[in-house]
């Protein structure tokens, strides 16, 4: 880095020593001397934060409006907001201010305890979960308090609903978010996935969603959606995108506006190299930004958040991760891993699983490139779907969480499957990136994502099944389904499928017979929506080296963390809400430090 090794010789040596004052006697022909040569920075900070996720950002508002430090936010790419601007935007927090609310009931870290103590087995890190349960609500109500970030909670289940601690409602969501508010700096933040939005960028908040499925079910419906349209229209002109930020969009919006009241200095199209390195400390950053390099000072430390390795083949292969499919933006190559390993950070022993997996489709548009779309759940745990091989069978319950049915794919080698609806079903509910009616699906057809047949032998046909294999997997799953039955794989009796079915469909909420045609069918793939392996780390995020002691002025925190989890995934929620929290944790210990 900046520390300079050179061979003196003794007059030399001699004159650098009367220059400082100091005056000895030598009796060695040759002298061999070190000089610490001071980093010559170009800007300063008290912190400087790689990624602006929600991990990353959330560090930053803490850092800057908690502790009352200058903060810099570097990100890679164009935009902000990292893999959270993809997500779903939920944080898994139990206890937090809007659980008992919901009518659960209150909940304890007591009762969180076990229900992790359960789910991880000897897995479970005692320390630090104790550190994630404490400062999970703490960090939620001074967020709500004293930035411009609203959460609301959701009744969603956790996911290993029935083993002892568990309960509904430990989930927050971020509120709508009028990225008007943000001015131009809208246009710098992350598109959401196709499919979460309709004409590109046009967003909808979840408790929305019904609104939009049936826009001509009443007057308030057609209303509701009209004016929304309308303000996408406005705002498309103004911004060239929707205005209207939902999901992880409106998480990330709150907190990118949070951080410019504050006076945090975001740049994007900012890639840190290296990290410098002072007396042992982490103490600043090389920055490439702009094709400028810039040195920048971090006087009390740095926070890694760069979204772990979701887009490097090569880690990816080495940490065992499923590479086929990835939902993880294209500026999460390992960064966080590699520049903490400079510093002789420490990689911890692999994960129960390295990656969150989840089914994903590939739309290949006719411009443009291919997108992907993961499955979390807003398709194939509805009634009317069935999901089968490349042999026509089922393989396991479409409605589990993601996180279990990317594993089944990846336990059974299933490299591509499909995702099979009836037109009820199909306009219904959507199908991948196909929104539901009265949305257009000619254009999708056209371009090979969406595959039909009039019957199931001709959709076997299109999708190169064997007919009398997908026939007779159909009729089994209708003859159980018109009774509200699965016997294969019990779908519809978990909590957590219940929440994501359809509350009207009777007598269960995930099933029904598949009936009419023409029927509709979206390759799926087994892919991962970001890595859970990264640094090891302390109850504060500290990064630890190979000798295992905390590397000063060095944090880790979201998918540059290794997993609070250990790879398992308890509820919605289990990747940002750790994120977030260990991100608070950060920027309090390094602002005492």
């Amino acid at each position: 880095m900046f520390s300079v090794k050179s061979r003196l010789s003794l007059h030399e040596a001699r004159h650098q020593l009367r220059s400082i004052g100091h005056r000895r006697d030598y009796v060695h022909h040759r002298l061999y001397a070190t000089v610490q040569e001071k980093p010559k920075y170009d800007e300063s900070y008290d912190v400087v934060v790689v990624g602006s996720g929600a991990a990353g950002l959330g560090a930053a508002i803490t850092a800057a409006k908690k502790c009352g430090l200058k903060v810099l936010v570097t990100e890679k790419t164009g935009y902000f907001g990292g893999t959270s601007a993809y997500s779903g935007g939920a944080l898994w927090i139990p206890g937090h201010k809007h659980q008992e609310s919901l009518g659960f009931g209150k909940d304890t870290i007591e009762e969180a305890t076990k229900y992790l103590k359960h789910n991880l087995g000897d897995l479970y890190n005692e320390d630090r979960l104790q550190a994630y349960l404490k400062s999970g609500p703490e960090m939620v109500d001074w967020l709500e308090s004293e930035t411009e970030v609203r959460f609301f909670g959701a009744p969603q289940p956790d996911y290993q609903h029935g083993q002892p601690g568990s309960t509904f409602g430990r989930v927050v969501l971020n509120q709508q978010f009028d990225g008007r508010r943000l001015g131009n700096m809208v246009k710098k933040i992350r598109y959401p996935l196709q499919g979460m939005s309709a004409f590109g960028t046009m967003q909808a908040n979840m408790l929305d969603f019904d609104k939009f499925k049936r826009p001509f079910a009443s007057f308030a419906n057609f209303n509701f959606v009209t004016r929304h349209m309308l303000r996408y229209a406005m705002d498309y002109l103004r911004y060239g995108k929707g205005a209207i930020l939902c999901n992880g969009n409106a998480l990330v919006g709150s907190l990118v506006l949070s951080n410019m009241q504050q006076g945090t200095a975001l740049w994007n199209n900012a890639s840190v190299t290296q990290l410098v390195e002072e007396n042992g400390r982490a103490a600043g950053a090389v920055v490439d930004k702009d094709g400028k390099t810039v040195r920048v000072q971090a006087k009390k430390g740095i926070i890694l958040a760069s979204g772990g390795f979701g887009r490097s083949k090569e880690l990816m292969s080495k940490y065992n991760v499923l590479s086929q499919n990835t939902a993880s933006p294209r500026g999460n190559t390992g960064d966080g891993m590699r520049l903490g390993q400079q510093l002789g950070a420490r990689l911890p022993p692999p994960l129960a699983d390295n990656a969150l997996y989840s089914s994903i489709s590939e739309y290949h548009p006719k411009k443009g490139t291919m997108r992907r779309f993961p499955h979390a759940g807003f398709d194939r745990t509805k009634p009317g779907y069935i999901i089968v091989d490349t042999d026509g069978k089922r393989f396991a319950n479409e409605a589990e969480p993601y996180q279990t049915f990317g594993q089944h794919m990846k336990e059974a080698r299933v490299t591509k499957a499909w995702l099979i609806g009836d037109h009820q079903a199909v306009r219904k509910y959507g199908l991948g990136v196909l929104l539901p009616a009265p949305y257009p699906m000619a254009h999708l057809t056209r371009t090979g994502y969406l595959k039909r047949g009039k019957t199931i032998e001709d959709l076997a046909a299109n999708l190169g099944l064997d007919a009398k294999c997908l026939r007779s997997t159909v009729s089994r799953f209708n003859e159980y389904a018109s009774q509200g039955k699965d016997p294969d794989f019990r779908r519809g009796e978990h909590p957590f499928d219940n929440s994501y079915g359809d509350f009207e469909n009777k007598p269960n909420v995930n099933l029904r017979p598949l009936n009419k045609g023409p029927f509709y069918a979206v390759a799926l793939y087994p892919g991962n929506l970001s890595t859970l392996y990264g640094l090891d780390t302390t109850r504060d995020a500290q990064v630890l080296s190979t000798k295992g002691t905390p590397i000063p002025g060095l944090y880790a925190a979201g998918a540059d963390q290794n997993s609070v989890m250990m790879g398992k995934y308890p509820g919605g929620g289990s990747c940002l809400g750790p994120a977030m929290v260990f991100g608070y944790r950060a920027a309090i210990h390094m602002a005492s430090d």
